[in-house]
């Protein structure tokens, strides 16, 4: 070794001494990583393959003599019972689908930032059933070939029937709003309210009426018949009116009925 090297190896041993320490403990560093993980892999493998096979022999042992039980209660507290009177006719029934819609839209700033809009829809079948009472007052007399009927007003059977079975769901977020759950929870809060108005709406009870008067000219016509059947041969029709309904140009509205219709 030259006299040079010799002095430049003197100056900088100290330097040259650190890093050779510092590689060393770098390697070890990396030794101990790559073999822990292989042994910290392999006994995890080997737990989980003892777990599985504890679980196999479990499960052998059990098979045949394992049973699984479901069982659902249903808790009905004491009924209340009422008298409905001397009976109700039902005269008219309404089969439809119906769509409960709310949307929430929230702005800041006066409208001119929008922070979208949540909705929720829920579209369930409902049954609407109309009836009169047997024992409100009535009024039948006949004139010439026409049985004239004043019923009693009809009436909605309340609640309505919900199907809920077959209820559909569906609900939309905006991108800053988080209360679509709340508005379907309260949709359906407010489901039979909403529908013991629609099957009171008189859009609704126009067409109801017409129904329902066939109904009860059909009922007239077979109670007659067997009360009095001598007026077979002289009524030919039936002209039912229910209390409270409107009477304006109730002539066209609401034709006769055929008694052998």
């Amino acid at each position: 070794m030259n006299p040079t090297t010799r002095r430049l190896l003197h100056a900088y041993r100290w330097p040259i001494t650190l890093l050779g320490v510092v590689a060393m403990v770098l390697v070890s560093v990396l030794v101990v990583v790559l073999f822990g993980g292989w042994a910290i892999g392999k006994g995890v493998s080997g737990s989980l393959e003892a777990s599985n096979h504890v679980l196999d022999r479990i499960q052998h042992t059990l098979s045949g003599h394992a049973q699984v039980t479901l069982k659902q209660s249903f808790l009905a507290e004491i009924p209340v019972i009422a008298n409905a009177g001397t009976g109700r006719l039902e005269l008219a029934k309404v089969d439809r689908v119906e769509t409960l819609k709310s949307e929430d839209t929230f702005s800041l700033l006066w409208d001119t930032i929008s922070l979208g809009t949540s909705t929720a829809e829920i579209r369930v079948p409902a049954t609407y059933r109309y009836y009169v009472k047997l024992d409100d007052p009535w009024e039948i007399e006949t004139q010439g070939a026409v049985c004239r009927v004043q019923a009693p007003r009809l009436r909605t059977m309340l609640p309505p029937a919900i199907h809920t079975h077959r209820m559909e769901k569906r609900s939309e977020s905006g991108w800053a709003r988080f209360n679509v759950d709340e508005q379907l929870e309260n949709l359906e809060q407010q489901l039979t309210p909403t529908l013991v108005q629609y099957a009171e709406d008189e859009a609704l009870m126009v067409l109801v009426r017409d129904q329902a008067r066939k109904s009860l000219a059909r009922f007239v016509r077979h109670w007659l018949l067997d009360l009095r059947p001598e007026l077979s041969q002289d009524i030919q029709f039936v002209d039912v009116r229910f209390e409270g309904e409107p009477t304006e140009n109730s002539d066209e509205l609401d034709p006769l009925i055929t008694l052998h219709e």
